[in-house]
């Protein structure tokens, strides 16, 4: 016997529109044919989907399942904000709702964060850097790290392209951005977004990155909040983009992260045919950087050749894919996988500023352990083990 959820259809139509999500996705992520759910929301049909099935629909469209049976008018849903396409993608077709519902989601936690702050009477910090000489490179990099306190001394002390990653992120927040990850996005389709506002503007990472491409990421696309831009990106390595933009935000990205005086200090005497692999990792792991952003930092300094460069990176992905299939073929045999730090990844992946909202907002019994858990998407166990982390901030 099937239980139907009595739901507001008017509310499931508006949902999905709104988040401009198409039918398509509906059906590839819930396997509902298009018709069905075209029924579900049509008031003049009288079908209704199961429980089950309305669970999976408010899921698909990252909403709580109560959503659904209330009146749209209640539900605070943000329309998405108007946004440049400096993707290079091989299909021109491809289907954004992931990318829309990703927007939506990051609009949705900046509001959490600004309501609780009212709430909780935290200041909200102004975004006021501001670049107007030109497109010089090394002038915007220096004023950026300036702006984020990223002294050599600062990033060399690093102990991981984590900690360089929490440190840059809870910096760039600290200068009035909203720095907040999404997910369900394949990194080839997105790296990252900027979105401007005057108020908190938001620069969206790709949960799925490495630590150093996130933080790459970080940088790039605060070069575009700086130029009061709004944009998704997908290239964040490229010096050739057909877009000027990208390819600016890019070369400004790999200057303050590797600085060009900084990168010909730790190469002293040596010479472009000495510069091999082993080099390259003993700088990243210096710069706490990827190995593909020192290659890059190498090339645009002209210490090596197109052609090395191309070489290095080959080797670069070969030992990636290498590896990964070795984690792989180790979990098939043995069955184990590597244990989740839960806690951790809420932190990754949640702004540093509503991390410590929650933290403030818990002490001052604005939040209990049920509404933080609910927010960061994990159980109730991993709270105090967060909490801890979040308190040596």
């Amino acid at each position: 016997m099937h239980i139907y959820a009595r739901i507001n259809k008017e509310t499931m139509r508006c949902i999905r529109e709104k988040k401009a999500v198409s039918f398509d996705y509906v059906t590839r992520m819930t396997k509902f044919p298009e018709a069905k759910v075209t029924q579900w929301e049509d008031e003049a049909s009288g079908k209704f989907p199961t429980i089950n099935q309305a669970k999976a629909l408010a899921k698909c469209y990252r909403i709580p399942f109560a959503g659904l049976y209330m009146n749209f008018s209640d539900i605070n849903v943000k329309h998405l904000p108007q946004m440049r396409n400096l993707r290079t993608l091989p299909d021109a077709s491809v289907d954004n709702s992931a990318l829309n519902l990703a927007i939506a989601d990051i609009l949705s936690a900046r509001e959490l964060l600004i309501e609780s702050k009212k709430a909780l009477k935290e200041t909200i910090p102004a975004f006021s850097i501001s670049i107007n000489e030109g497109d010089d490179v090394s002038l915007w990099a220096r004023t950026i790290r300036n702006e984020l306190g990223l002294t050599s001394e600062v990033q060399y002390k690093c102990p991981s392209a984590r900690q360089l990653y929490l440190l840059i992120r809870n910096a760039t927040e600290e200068a009035g951005v909203f720095v907040h990850c999404f997910t369900g996005i394949d990194t080839e389709i997105v790296r990252g977004f900027a979105i401007y506002d005057d108020v908190l503007p938001m620069i969206g990472l790709n949960n799925e990155d490495r630590y150093p491409a996130k933080t790459f990421s970080i940088i790039h696309e605060l070069v575009h909040l700086i130029k009061r831009s709004s944009a998704v990106c997908n290239e964040m390595m490229s010096s050739f983009s057909a877009q000027k933009e990208e390819v600016f935000c890019n070369a400004v990205a790999g200057e303050v992260l590797v600085p060009k005086a900084n990168l010909l200090k730790q190469l002293g005497s040596y010479t472009a045919d000495e510069i091999d692999l082993d080099m390259v990792e003993t700088i990243a792991a210096k710069f706490s950087v990827s190995k593909e952003v020192v290659c890059r930092r190498l090339l645009d300094t002209k210490k090596i050749s197109q052609a090395h460069y191309s070489s290095l990176m080959a080797t670069i992905r070969t030992a990636f894919e290498n590896e990964r299939e070795q984690m792989r073929e180790y979990r098939r045999i043995t069955g184990k996988t590597i244990p989740r730090n839960i806690s951790r990844e809420a932190i990754d992946q949640n702004s540093s500023s509503l991390c410590k909202t929650f933290y403030h907002g818990f002490r001052e019994g604005y939040f209990d352990k049920q509404d933080v858990a609910r927010y960061l998407g994990v159980k109730q166990n991993h709270i105090d083990k967060f909490m801890w982390e979040v308190s040596k901030w």
